[in-house]
């Protein structure tokens, strides 16, 4: 007796255990969600518990059919079945109890089968239409069930604005009875439809002309139904094939070229369908031929800032009377030389690149100018074995030209007074008369880079005047 008593005990302890437990998790659970239902504008809305903000924020909306007998007020949700008997008797899917005989179910069906819901019943969706549940589709009724709690509050009220997310659109059905089509098995054959685009087609479009893009476009949703108004396009435009696509706001008819437009649809219940078709816009008369101003050209890197530019243009366009004569500069290599839209060429570093002409009529008509860039000589440092030399003697100049990668580093030279002392070609300076004499060096480059150096000729027979100090050597870059 003493044993049994015990055990009785314990189950009952477990049974209050258990009990209390389960209060706390459904407590703490509620919290999580809280459901409101517009009777008036037949929408549910359901708010999430924001932890950070601390405040609920609407999630997702819902469409529903409630019905007039569908009560007022703030109840809690009750028990879950998977498939319940209704009225008629009719079943529904995904029952979650709002309080009495008051569910949130999926449209009803004829038998507990998946493919007899009925489609009367399903297009009514967003109007009164119940006995006092509130219906959903077979998709929404499974998120309720599979995600909001036995506790969680829900509100049933009535006003004029469906909620903080609007009313959402069912998708419509054609027929009797089948499956809804946002029943999430994968048995459901609409899982395998898709909206569907017509009338777009790839083709040429006159110049000039009136075109719209969605003009003769026509979409279907999943179910068959016309859902042209939510088409949306994407626009991007080529000059010519050689070129990549930008996005652009609209097809201009009077700009040649291709245009790649990208139709996309989404339905009510979100499949998806995209299809792209290529637009191109021809002139009356096209451009043949072009002939640029130079087909080659050298620019310099180092020196004066007009050696590193110039401006590349169309000499002649034939046909002369060809409607568009728009050109578009392109550079093969922008660390070498850029290229702006008005044909100017900058150079940039030592190199070759080519610069490309095309026309943007469409005709692909296309011209190169081949661009050469030179290093020019920046810096000449000389050195001399003595800033004094005897009449007769001879001395070697030392000079050092940079950068390294300088296309010419050829130097002249040059003597100042060539009685005191004259400098031939390889920088041998002979030594005359006495006297002070300044030779000059110079880049033989574009950029003509100079510098000088100073030395004092003196005849050791002859009696000198003594210098108060050491004759300096050092060049100066001019």
């Amino acid at each position: 007796m003493m044993k049994k008593m015990r055990l009785l005990f314990l189950l009952a302890l477990f049974a209050v255990t258990i009990a209390v437990g389960a209060k706390g998790s459904t407590s703490r659970a509620a919290s999580t969600y809280k459901i409101k239902v517009n009777k008036q504008c037949c929408v549910v809305t359901v708010y999430k518990y924001n932890t950070d903000k601390k405040k609920y924020e609407a999630k997702k909306a819902f469409i529903c059919s409630p019905g007039y007998a569908t009560p007022l007020g703030t109840f809690s949700l009750g028990e879950k079945m998977r498939w319940h008997t209704l009225d008629g008797p009719t079943y529904g899917q995904y029952c979650t109890r709002i309080t009495g005989s008051i569910l949130f179910h999926s449209v009803w069906y004829y038998e507990g089968k998946k493919d007899t819901q009925s489609y009367v019943q399903y297009n009514k969706l967003g109007t009164k239409a119940s006995h006092g549940c509130v219906r959903l589709t077979c998709g929404d009724a499974k998120w309720i069930y599979d995600n909001v709690p036995g506790g969680t509050p829900v509100t049933i009220y009535e006003s004029k604005t469906p909620g903080p997310l609007g009313k959402p659109k069912a998708i419509k059905v054609k027929g009797y009875q089948g499956w809804d089509p946002t029943d999430p098995d994968p048995k459901n054959p609409y899982l395998k439809k898709n909206p569907k685009i017509k009338g777009a087609k790839s083709k040429e479009v006159k110049f000039g002309s009136t075109f719209n893009v969605k003009s003769g476009v026509t979409a279907t949703n999943t179910t068959g139904f016309d859902v042209t108004k939510k088409i949306k396009t994407k626009i991007y435009y080529r000059a010519t094939t050689l070129t990549d696509y930008e996005k652009v706001s609209k097809l201009d008819t009077k700009k040649a070229g291709v245009y790649k437009v990208v139709y996309k649809v989404t339905d009510e219940i979100g499949h998806k369908a995209k299809k792209t078709v290529k637009y191109t816009i021809k002139p009356s008369k096209l451009i043949k031929s072009i002939k640029l101003n130079y087909t080659e050209k050298k620019l310099y890197v180092g020196g004066k800032a007009e050696l590193k530019t110039f401006v590349l243009a169309a000499k002649t366009i034939k046909p002369t009377d060809a409607s568009i004569k728009d050109l578009e500069f392109t550079t093969g290599g922008k660390t070498i030389a850029t290229v702006d839209k008005d044909g100017t060429v900058h150079a940039k570093k030592a190199g070759e690149v080519y610069i490309t002409v095309r026309a943007l009529d469409g005709s692909g008509v296309m011209e190169r100018c081949h661009v050469i860039v030179e290093q020019l000589v920046k810096t000449i440092d000389v050195t001399a074995q003595s800033g004094q030399m005897n009449v007769g003697e001879t001395m070697q100049l030392s000079v050092k030209v940079g950068p390294e990668n300088a296309k010419n580093k050829a130097v002249k030279y040059s003597s100042s007074d060539e009685t005191i002392a004259t400098i031939d070609a390889n920088g041998n300076i002979t030594a005359i008369a006495p006297g002070t004499v300044t030779f000059k060096v110079k880049a033989k480059d574009k950029g003509k880079k100079s510098t000088k150096i100073t030395v004092i000729v003196i005849d050791p027979t002859a009696a000198q005047p003594v210098s108060g100090g050491a004759v300096s050597t050092a060049a100066v870059n001019i």
